[in-house]
C-alpha cells in the first residue's frame, strides 16, 4: 500500500511537470507576430514595424542584415533595413491567394544576424467586400405537380461568393409570394437553399409562378446577387367536371314531335388536355322508360325527343345526368334535369251550387259561410287550375276548399243592413288554359238587421273640479251618450261601474239615473281627506245581445280654507299651547329664544301661515320672525329688566276668511348656571320622552307582527278549507242567470279544457284575462299503439256556423269592454274557428291489399246523421275514381272496401295516396267530403339496377371525396321504401346519403386516404333497407380498384454515403454504389440517378455517377495533394408525373501514397556561437517539406545524441528550430558537429540527413570574485577627513580585458565615501560622530571589462568607536533663567538622613564616557548635608540645631570618566524654615479639600434617605392597595393557627382570567404547610387588558417575594 502511495505520488509530479512544460512550450509556440490588413490596400501601405516590435535596435539592423528570408509569397512584402517597417510591395487579392481557405495567413521568417535571431511573422490578409454572390444560372425553371404535398423540398442552387467570412452569402431572400416559403441548411460550411410549398398549387388558378430568389453577403454595404426562378404548375386530374347548375329544367309540350331539342346540359372542366375533356351520359338512376322516350349525346349533351310525350301519363320526367372527364382516374360529376310537360287547354269549367243560403245576418263575422261551391275542369295542370272570382265591390269572397277546385262563398267584411239590404253576385270561373275558357252563375244574398252599434259617449274622459263641503245627495255631473241602431236597440241605461271596495274607491258614494245619466255624490267630500278620484259610467244599450260603452269621470276636489291652524310647540303637558323657555342673563342681541311651530292642514294660501307678537311685556327685548316663528332678543339683559316676560304669539293663515290660533311663551331670565341646570333637567326630561317613544314604537311594532302573523295563518287555514267542487270554483258569475248557452271545448297537451259561456244580463261584462269560465276536463280518452285515427270529427255547417259565430263574438266582445285581451288568445280563437273550417272533413285511412269487404267507417254516424232516414234521403256517393273500389251501405251508413286496392298501381310514386268522395243526402240537401288515404304496406324489397358496381380510385384522391353509387329501386313508398343503406365493415370508406326529390341517394365517401402499395383492390357491399316490418333489404357488390399515382418518394438505403479511393486511381475505377428503391409502379417507380446541381464542375470532371445503375466511377485524375475529401450531392428521382427527387450525401475519402522523401532546408546558418548563449537560443532555422500528405507528409526530426543542442518544432507544421538545450563551454568543446535526420511516417518510411558544424566563441562568463563575502570595519569617531580607512581586493577566472577589474561604491555612499577604482583603496571625506552615526555598511563592486561586462559586489560593515567629547548636563536643579541653581525647603525639625533634594545629569557619551559621579565641591556646613556620588541625592547627616545658619548653598560637581574627564557644576540653597510654616499651605489646601468631600457626603445621605423612604412608602403602599380590595381577605383566607404576626412573603399567580396571590405566613418552629391546601389563596381580580384573541396560560409564576423583618 505504501509503494502505491508513492507510485500515486510520483504520478501525480509527472503530471504537474508536464503542464508545466506544456506552458512553457506553448508560450514560445505562439511567441510571434501576427498582423492583420485587409486585401486590396495600396502599394507601400504600412504593415508594421517589425524592429520596434520585436525590441530590435533600428541603427544596428543594416549592420545585422535584417531581411525577410522566406514566406509563403514573399514578393507581397518588403521590409526596410533602415527602419524595420513592413510594407505592401504590389495589390494582394486575398480570393487569389487562399481560394476556400477560411483564415488567408502569409508567413515571412525575418532573421537578423551577429547574433543569429530568427523571428516568424504572419500577416493575415482579411477579407474585405469586393464581390457579389452569383448563381451559376440566371434563371431556374421547375416543374411542380399541382398535388404536390404541402412542405415538400425543392433544392436550389447554392449562391457563389468569393468573400470569405462575414463577407460571404449569409442570408437568403424569397420574393413575396403566397406559395413558397424558403428554407436554408447548413451544409459543410455552405447555406443550400431549399424552395418549400408552403401552400397548395392550383394550377387552374395560376398556371406559372415567377420568384426572385436573392443571396445576400454579409458585408458593409452588403452585396447580393438575384436567381429568377419559375415554377410550372403541372395539371393532375383534380377538378371534377362541373355543370353550369345543378338542376336543369326545362317544360316541354305534350305530343311534341320526335328530335324536338329539349335543352342542352354543359360541364366544364377546370384541368388542362385530356383532363379537361367532357363526356355526357344517363345516369344509372333513370327508371327504363327514360331511355324510349329522351336521347342524349355524349359530346354535346343535348336531350331530344326520341318517343312520345303523353302529359295524362307523366307530366314531370326527372333525369340524372353524369359528366365524367378524361383523366386517369377519371371524375365524373352528376346534374339533375327536370322536363315539366305542359297540358293543352280544351275543356271549360263547370260551375256546381251543392248549398245555397240566401239569408245572411248583417253582424255576421267575416268568413261566414254563404254557400258551397264546386268547380271542376276536365283538363289537368294549369289547364284544370280554375281561377273563380266574384262581381266587384260586394262584401264577399270566395275561399279555396281544402279539396282543389272547391270553393266557398263567404263574407269579406262587416254587413250594414241599413247601407244596402240585398246583393246579387256572379261567380265567374277561369281556368288558366291558353286560351282561357270561363262559365259564369249568379247567386241572391238577403242581409237581416242586428244590434251591431254600441253607445257612444261624446267626451272620454271626463273632468270635473268640485269644490269641497259639496251638499250631500246634490247633482255633481250630467253624462249623455248616443246609439245609431234603432227602436230597443237605441234605448240606454247608464249605470256606475263599482270598485275594488278598498278605502281609495269613492263609486259607494256616487249613484247615477239609468234614464237620464245625472250623477248624485251621496256625501260631502274632504279636501284634506279626498283630493281627486275617478270611476268609471258604463251605458248599455237594449239590443240582444246588449252593447255598451264606458267613460271615465276625473274628479278633482278643490280646497276651501276650513281649517285652523295648528300649534305644534310650544304645547304644554295639559295641551294647551304655552311654554316656558328660560335662558340665561347674559345673553347677546339676536340670541334664539325658542320658536314656535304650527300647521294647518289646508294648501296653497289656505295653508300658509304668518305670525305674529299679539301681546309681550317688554317690546324692545324679544322680536318675532313673521315667516319661520323664530323667538329672538333685540338686545342684551340689564339689571333692571324683569326676571320673567309673557308672550302671546298670533298664528293666522291666508285664506279668504282667515283663521288663526294663539300660542304663549314665558320666558324666564335666570343666572348662568341656573340656566344650565334647567337645561340638565329639560335634557332629562327630553330623554325621558324619546324613551316614552321608543317604547310605545316597540308596542306598536309587536302589535302589528301579531296582526299580520295572524294573518297569514288565516289565509292558510282558509286556503286549506276550500272546496275542491269545481262547479263551484270555475262556474260562479254574479250575472249568471242559470241558462248555460254554449260551451267550447278544445285540448292542450294531455288536458282538455272546455270554455264555459254563460249568458249575460244587461250590462255585465268580462273582467280582460280571466279565465273563471275554463272548466279543466281530464283527459280520459284511450289511446290504443297502432290505432288508426280517422282526422278532427266533422261538424256539420250548422254546428260550425254557431261555433264561429259565437268564439268570434265573443272576441270582439272582450276587445270592447277590455281593449288589452292579449293577442294570442285572439290568435287562439281564430285557430280554433278556421281549423275547423280547414278540417271540416272525414278522412279514413286503409291499408293496400285489404280483403274485400273490409270495412272502413261509419260515414253515418261520423256524420251524425239519422241512420233511419238514410234510404229515404238517398245516402249515396256520388263521385270517386273510375273503378267503384269502395261503396257504402244505407242501411247503416257503414263504407266497405268493394274490390282490391294496389296502391303502387293506382299512386305509383305519389307521396300520399288518396281517393276523394262525396256524400250527397237529400232533403234537405247536404254535401260531405270523404276522403279515403290508401297507406303502404311492405310488399315490395329494394333492387339495385345492376348487381356489380367498379370504381377506379386513385390513391391521391382527397379524403371526403363522394363517389355516386346507384341508388336501390323499391314500389313500396314512405316508410317502406329505401331508408338505409349499410355498407360492409371497412376503414377506408364511408356511405352518405343524400336526399334528392324525395330520393335517397348514396355516396361512396372515402374517410382515409389509400395507399396501392399497401392495397390494391378492396371489395365492398352496399346493403339497402326498406323500413317495413319485417324490412326487406337488398345487395350491390363495390369493386374499388386503386390507381397508382407518384407519391412515393425514391429512398436511399442511407441518407450517408462514405467510401475512400487511392490517389491515382485507374479511369473507370468504381469508387461505390448507391441504391434507392421506390414503392410505385411502374413508370412511377422507375429510378435514374444524377449527381447535385450544386456541386462544383471540377466534381463532373473528375467522377461519373451511371444513371441507371448507380455506379460511382473515376472520371479523372485523383491527386490527394489538391484534396483529401470530396463532398458530392447525388440525387435519385423516378420518372412519374412529376418526378419526386431524394438526396443523400456522398463522402469521398482519398487515400495517399508515400512516394516523396523528406527534404531538409536550412533557410539560414550561423556557425559560430556564444559560450553564453541561452538555453533555448536559436542558431539556426531547419524547414522540412514533404510532397506527400496525410501520414506520408508526417515528419519527425531527431539530432546527434548527447548534444548540447535540440530542434523545437515551430508554429508552423514542418519548420524546427536548432536551438542550445543547456550551457555552452568553450574551454571544455569548442566544436560540435550535428547530424539533423527527417524520417517521414509513411510505408515504407523514407528519411534524409544533413550535418551541420557550430564553433563556440569564448565569452566573458565570469564574474570578479572577492575573498570575503563581506568585511567589518571599527573606525574611532573624529577621525581625519580624507584619510584611508579601508582597502578591498578581488579577482577574476578570465583572461586579458575580462580579468581587468574595476571597483566603485554604491551610489548612496559617494557623499562620505570614496574608493580607488584601480586599488580598491577607501576613503573617508568626512569626520564621523559616534553620537550621530554608530554603525553603518555599504557596498563596494568590482566590474570586469568584458562586454557585457560582469561584477560582484561586497558589504563593508562599519562600526564607529565613542570618544569622551561630550559635556554632563544638568537637568536638575534648574533655575528660570537656565542656570543650573536651585533652592530647597526644608523644616527644621527634621531627623538625620532626610532627603534634601536630587541632583539630575546626563552625558551623550556611553560607556566610562557617559558614567557620571557627584561629589561636593563646596558647602557652608559638611556636618549638615552628605552628597550620593552616584545617585546625586542630598541628604542631611544630622538634625538642625537654633545655632544652625537658616540658609545653606551647595556646589555640586558632575563629572564623567573619560580618558580626558568633562565636567558640570550645580547649585542647590538649602532654606531651613520652622514646621508651622512648611504645613500651612499644604493644610489649607487639605481643609477644602475635606470640607467639599463633606458636603458630598451630606447629599449622598439625604439622597440615599429619601430613596429609601420613598422606597418604603411604595411597598407599604402596595400592600395597602392589595389588602384594600376585598374587606374579607384576611378573615377569609389568612387564618393561620401558626400565624406570628408577621408577613414574610407572598407570591402572586395566575390561572385563566384570575390572579391568585399566595401568602405565606412566618411559620413557627415545627409548623408545616399542608399539601395541596389553599386557604392561604388569595383571589385577585386581574385588572390586566385583554387583546382579542389573545391566547392566555394558566402557568403559575412569581412575582416577588418580600422579606420581613
Amino acid at each position: 500500500m505504501e509503494a502505491g502511495r508513492q507510485r500515486r505520488t510520483r504520478e501525480y509530479w509527472w503530471m504537474i511537470i508536464c503542464f508545466c512544460f506544456i506552458l512553457c512550450f506553448g508560450q514560445q509556440l505562439s511567441a510571434q507576430i501576427r498582423y492583420s490588413i485587409p486585401e486590396e490596400v495600396k502599394e507601400g501601405f504600412v504593415v508594421g514595424n517589425i524592429a520596434k516590435d520585436l525590441g530590435l535596435d533600428v541603427s544596428s539592423l543594416m549592420d545585422r542584415r535584417f531581411r525577410i528570408v522566406s514566406g509563403s509569397d514573399d514578393s507581397h512584402f518588403v521590409v526596410n533595413p533602415n527602419n524595420g517597417v513592413l510594407r505592401v510591395q504590389r495589390k494582394i487579392d486575398r480570393e487569389e491567394l487562399c481560394d476556400g481557405i477560411g483564415a488567408c495567413l502569409i508567413n515571412l521568417k525575418i532573421v537578423v544576424e551577429n547574433p543569429l535571431e530568427i523571428h516568424y511573422i504572419a500577416v493575415e490578409i482579411t477579407d474585405v467586400n469586393d464581390h457579389s454572390p452569383t448563381f451559376t444560372e440566371k434563371e431556374k425553371r421547375l416543374e411542380i405537380s399541382e398535388n404536390t404535398l404541402a412542405g415538400t423540398r425543392f433544392q436550389l442552387q447554392a449562391a457563389r461568393d468569393p468573400d470569405n467570412g462575414v463577407n460571404s452569402v449569409r442570408l437568403y431572400k424569397l420574393s413575396q409570394n403566397e406559395h413558397f416559403e424558403l428554407e436554408i441548411r447548413d451544409r459543410a460550411e455552405d447555406k443550400l437553399p431549399f424552395l418549400v410549398l408552403q401552400k397548395p398549387l392550383d394550377r387552374e388558378n395560376k398556371a406559372e409562378h415567377y420568384l426572385i430568389l436573392t443571396a445576400i453577403d454579409g458585408g458593409s454595404p452588403q452585396r447580393s446577387g438575384t436567381l429568377n426562378i419559375t415554377v410550372i404548375v403541372l395539371d393532375v386530374n383534380d377538378n371534377r367536371p362541373l355543370f353550369s347548375h345543378d338542376v336543369y329544367s326545362s317544360t316541354l309540350h305534350e305530343n311534341v314531335q320526335v328530335g324536338t331539342l329539349v335543352l342542352k346540359v354543359m360541364a366544364s372542366d377546370s384541368d388542362f388536355g385530356p383532363n379537361g375533356e367532357v363526356s355526357y351520359s344517363f345516369g344509372g338512376d333513370n327508371s327504363d322508360n327514360i331511355f324510349h322516350i329522351f336521347s342524349l349525346d355524349r359530346l354535346t349533351g343535348e336531350i331530344r325527343v326520341t318517343g312520345e310525350v303523353d302529359f295524362e301519363k307523366n307530366n314531370v320526367y326527372k333525369l340524372d345526368i353524369q359528366a365524367v372527364d378524361s383523366g386517369q382516374p377519371p371524375l365524373n360529376t352528376d346534374c339533375r334535369v327536370i322536363i315539366k310537360i305542359l297540358d293543352l287547354n280544351d275543356n271549360k269549367p263547370t260551375i256546381e251550387v251543392t248549398s245555397l243560403s240566401n239569408v245572411v245576418s248583417e253582424d255576421s263575422k267575416p268568413g261566414t259561410l254563404i254557400s258551397l261551391i264546386s268547380v271542376t275542369d276536365r283538363d289537368t295542370g294549369i289547364n284544370g287550375r280554375v281561377v273563380c272570382s266574384l262581381s266587384e265591390h260586394v262584401p264577399f269572397e270566395l275561399k279555396p276548399s281544402v279539396q282543389e277546385n272547391m270553393f266557398s262563398l263567404v263574407t269579406k267584411g262587416k254587413l250594414d243592413r241599413e247601407t244596402l239590404s240585398h246583393f246579387e253576385i256572379t261567380i265567374t270561373a277561369t281556368d288558366l288554359g291558353q286560351p282561357p275558357l270561363s262559365s259564369y252563375k249568379t247567386l241572391s244574398v238577403q242581409v237581416s238587421d242586428v244590434n251591431d252599434n254600441p253607445p257612444e259617449f261624446s267626451l272620454n274622459p271626463v273632468e270635473l273640479y268640485m269644490i269641497e263641503n259639496n251638499a250631500a245627495g246634490a247633482p255633481i255631473l250630467t253624462l249623455s251618450a248616443f246609439d245609431k241602431d234603432l227602436n230597443e236597440n237605441a234605448i240606454i241605461s247608464y249605470q256606475v261601474i263599482k270598485g275594488n271596495g278598498t278605502q281609495s274607491d269613492m263609486t259607494s258614494f256616487l249613484n247615477v239615473n239609468s234614464e237620464t245619466g245625472v250623477v248624485y255624490a251621496l256625501k260631502s267630500f274632504d279636501f284634506e281627506t279626498v283630493k281627486n278620484f275617478q270611476f268609471h259610467v258604463l251605458a248599455t244599450d237594449s239590443g240582444s245581445p246588449s252593447l255598451s260603452s264606458n267613460v271615465t269621470v276625473n274628479v278633482f276636489i278643490l280646497d276651501q280654507n276650513d281649517n285652523v291652524p295648528v300649534i305644534l310647540y310650544p304645547v304644554s303637558a295639559n295641551g294647551s299651547a304655552e311654554g316656558v323657555e328660560e335662558i340665561p342673563r347674559n345673553v347677546n342681541a339676536g340670541h334664539l329664544v325658542t320658536k314656535v311651530r304650527a300647521y294647518d292642514a289646508d294648501i296653497g294660501y289656505n295653508g300658509w301661515l304668518l305670525f305674529s307678537l299679539q301681546e309681550v311685556s317688554e317690546h324692545s327685548l324679544f322680536a318675532l320672525d313673521r315667516y319661520t316663528g323664530q323667538i329672538r332678543t333685540l338686545r342684551s339683559f340689564t339689571e333692571t329688566d324683569e326676571a320673567q316676560h309673557k308672550l302671546l304669539i298670533l298664528v293666522k293663515d291666508n285664506g279668504n276668511v282667515s283663521l288663526s290660533a294663539t300660542a304663549t311663551v314665558i320666558v324666564k331670565v335666570v343666572e348662568p348656571k341656573e340656566a344650565f341646570a334647567a337645561s340638565d333637567d329639560k335634557k332629562a326630561v327630553k330623554d325621558e320622552e324619546e324613551n316614552n317613544v321608543t317604547f310605545y314604537l316597540i308596542i306598536t311594532l309587536g302589535s302589528v307582527s301579531v296582526l299580520f302573523v295572524i294573518s297569514i295563518i288565516v289565509l292558510i287555514v282558509m286556503q286549506c278549507s276550500k272546496s275542491t267542487d269545481y262547479s263551484s270554483k270555475y262556474l260562479q258569475d254574479a250575472n249568471y242567470d242559470g241558462t248555460l248557452c254554449h260551451s267550447i271545448q278544445y285540448r292542450s297537451g294531455d288536458k282538455r279544457y272546455m270554455l264555459v259561456g254563460p249568458r249575460m244580463s244587461i250590462g255585465s261584462t268580462i273582467a280582460p284575462g280571466s279565465n273563471r269560465n275554463t272548466l279543466v276536463i281530464p283527459d280520459r280518452r284511450r289511446r290504443d299503439s297502432g290505432e288508426v285515427r280517422m282526422a278532427d270529427s266533422f261538424q256539420l255547417h250548422s254546428l260550425i256556423y254557431h261555433l264561429q259565430f259565437e268564439i268570434l263574438q265573443l272576441s270582439i266582445f272582450a276587445m270592447e269592454v277590455g281593449g288589452q285581451w292579449p293577442c294570442w288568445r285572439i290568435t287562439l280563437s281564430l285557430l280554433l274557428c278556421f281549423g275547423n273550417v280547414v278540417s271540416a272533413q272525414i278522412k279514413y285511412i286503409v291499408p293496400e291489399e285489404v280483403k274485400e269487404g273490409s270495412v272502413v267507417g261509419n260515414i253515418a254516424k261520423d256524420l251524425s246523421l239519422d241512420i233511419s232516414t238514410l234510404a229515404h234521403r238517398r245516402f249515396r256517393i256520388v263521385s270517386g275514381p273510375d273503378e267503384p273500389l269502395f261503396q257504402v251501405n244505407q242501411n247503416n251508413g257503414e263504407m266497405h272496401v268493394n274490390k282490391r286496392i294496389d296502391r303502387e298501381k293506382l299512386c305509383d310514386a305519389n307521396i300520399v295516396c288518396s281517393i276523394s268522395l262525396k256524400c250527397v243526402v237529400e232533403d234537405p240537401l247536404e254535401v260531405h267530403y270523404i276522403e279515403v288515404e290508401i297507406t303502404d304496406v311492405n310488399d315490395n324489397p329494394p333492387i339495385f339496377p345492376r348487381s356489380e358496381q367498379q370504381f377506379e380510385i386513385a390513391e391521391h384522391t382527397l379524403l371526403g371525396t363522394r363517389f355516386q353509387v346507384q341508388s336501390a329501386r323499391d314500389p313500396d313508398l314512405g316508410i317502406n321504401s329505401v331508408r338505409h343503406y349499410k355498407l360492409s365493415q371497412n376503414e377506408l370508406f364511408d356511405i352518405d346519403v343524400r336526399e334528392r326529390h324525395e330520393t335517397k341517394i348514396p355516396f361512396l365517401v372515402l374517410k382515409k386516404a389509400l395507399d396501392r402499395e399497401r392495397q390494391s383492390k378492396h371489395i365492398l357491399t352496399l346493403t339497402a333497407t326498406d323500413g317495413g316490418s319485417p324490412p326487406k333489404s337488398g345487395t350491390l357488390k363495390i369493386s374499388v380498384i386503386v390507381l397508382d399515382i407518384n407519391d412515393n418518394r425514391p429512398i436511399f438505403g442511407r441518407d450517408s454515403y462514405s467510401a475512400t479511393v487511392l490517389e491515382n486511381a485507374p479511369l473507370g475505377t468504381v469508387v461505390i454504389t448507391i441504391n434507392a428503391t421506390d414503392l410505385d409502379d411502374g413508370m412511377n417507380g422507375e429510378i435514374e440517378y444524377s449527381l447535385g446541381e450544386n456541386l462544383d464542375g471540377k466534381m463532373h470532371d473528375l467522377f461519373t455517377l451511371n444513371k441507371k445503375t448507380g455506379e460511382l466511377q473515376v472520371k479523372g485524375k485523383i491527386d490527394f495533394e489538391e484534396a483529401g475529401v470530396f463532398k458530392l450531392d447525388v440525387q435519385a428521382s423516378d420518372k412519374g408525373q412529376p418526378p419526386l427527387i431524394a438526396e443523400a450525401e456522398l463522402n469521398i475519402k482519398v487515400t495517399d501514397i508515400n512516394d516523396n522523401a523528406p527534404e531538409i532546408e536550412i533557410t539560414s546558418l550561423s556557425s559560430v556561437i556564444s559560450e553564453n548563449a541561452n538555453p533555448g537560443t536559436a542558431i539556426a532555422l531547419i524547414s522540412v517539406s514533404d510532397k506527400d500528405s496525410g501520414v506520408n507528409g508526417k515528419i519527425i526530426c531527431t539530432l546527434t545524441e548527447n548534444m548540447p543542442f535540440e530542434l523545437k518544432p515551430s508554429f508552423k507544421e514542418n519548420m524546427y528550430s536548432l536551438v542550445t538545450k543547456g550551457s555552452l563551454d568553450r574551454e571544455a568543446t569548442s566544436l560540435y558537429e550535428i547530424t539533423v535526420t527527417a524520417l517521414d511516417l509513411g510505408k515504407p518510411p523514407l528519411s534524409s540527413c544533413k550535418v551541420l558544424n557550430i564553433q563556440v566563441s569564448d565569452v566573458n562568463d565570469n564574474p570578479p570574485e572577492f575573498t570575503q563575502n563581506s568585511f567589518e570595519l571599527y573606525l574611532s569617531e573624529n577621525n581625519v577627513l580624507g584619510a584611508s580607512i579601508f582597502s578591498v581586493s578581488a579577482f577574476d577566472k578570465d583572461l586579458n580585458e575580462n580579468a581587468a577589474i574595476a571597483y566603485n561604491l554604491h551610489q548612496g555612499d559617494l557623499t562620505f565615501l570614496n574608493i580607488n577604482s584601480e586599488t580598491g583603496v577607501i576613503y573617508a571625506l568626512k569626520s564621523f560622530d559616534y553620537e550621530t552615526t554608530k554603525t553603518f555598511h555599504f557596498q563596494v563592486f568590482a566590474a570586469d571589462s568584458g562586454s557585457p561586462s560582469l561584477s560582484s559586489n561586497v558589504t563593508v560593515n562599519v562600526f564607529i568607536l565613542d570618544q569622551n567629547d561630550n559635556v554632563p548636563v544638568i537637568l536638575y536643579p534648574v533655575s528660570a533663567n537656565g542656570s543650573a541653581e536651585g533652592v530647597e525647603e526644608i523644616p527644621r525639625n527634621v531627623n538625620a538622613g532626610h532627603l534634601v533634594t536630587k541632583v539630575r545629569a546626563y552625558d551623550a557619551d556611553i560607556g566610562y564616557n557617559g558614567w557620571l559621579l557627584f561629589s561636593l565641591q563646596e558647602v557652608s556646613e559638611h556636618s549638615l548635608f552628605a552628597l550620593d556620588r552616584y545617585t546625586g541625592q542630598i541628604r542631611t547627616l544630622r538634625s538642625f540645631t537654633e545655632t544652625d545658619e537658616a540658609q545653606h548653598k551647595l556646589l555640586i560637581l558632575v563629572k564623567d570618566n573619560g580618558n580626558v574627564s568633562l565636567s558640570a557644576t550645580a547649585t542647590v540653597i538649602v532654606k531651613v524654615v520652622e514646621p508651622k510654616e512648611a504645613f500651612a499651605a499644604p493644610d489649607d489646601k487639605k481643609a477644602v479639600k475635606d470640607e467639599e468631600e463633606n458636603n458630598v457626603t451630606f447629599y449622598l445621605i439625604i439622597t440615599l434617605g429619601s430613596v429609601s423612604v420613598l422606597f418604603v412608602i411604595s411597598i407599604i403602599v402596595l400592600i395597602v392597595m392589595q389588602c384594600s380590595k376585598s374587606t374579607d381577605y384576611s378573615s377569609k383566607y389568612l387564618q393561620d393557627a401558626n400565624y406570628d404576626g408577621t408577613l414574610c412573603h407572598s407570591i402572586q399567580y395566575r390561572s385563566g382570567d384570575k390572579r391568585y396571590m399566595l401568602v405565606g405566613p412566618r411559620m413557627s418552629i415545627g409548623s408545616t404547610i399542608a399539601p395541596g391546601s389553599n386557604r392561604n389563596t388569595l383571589v385577585i381580580p386581574d385588572r390586566r387588558r385583554r387583546d382579542s384573541g389573545e391566547v392566555r396560560k394558566a402557568d403559575s409564576f412569581q412575582l416577588h417575594s418580600l422579606i420581613c423583618k
